[in-house]
């Protein structure tokens, strides 16, 4: 019960996951592969934005799993449905 109350496999997953996204981001930057090949040299203030933007687009999708997984079983369904017209 202790476990399936604190999730830590879906936590460290979900960790994991990110943290691979986050490495895979950093190696795209410094090969400028991806979606940092359109920038050439002398554009690394603007590939460094991009790169910054989608690291916090995946801490925010980090972020927003963890809050799923801290609300109540009962109430993270009922938030997922949509809601009945």
């Amino acid at each position: 019960m202790f476990t399936g109350y604190y999730k830590f496999r879906e936590r460290s997953y979900f960790l994991q996951q990110t943290a691979d996204a986050i490495d895979e981001e950093a190696n795209a930057v410094t090969l400028g592969i991806g979606p940092y090949s359109d920038f050439g040299p002398g554009q690394e203030v603007e590939a460094l934005k991009l790169f910054t933007q989608r690291v916090e687009d995946h801490r925010n999708e980090q972020r927003r799993r963890q809050q799923q997984l801290d609300q109540p079983a009962e109430q993270a369904t009922s938030t997922s449905q949509p809601p009945a017209a």
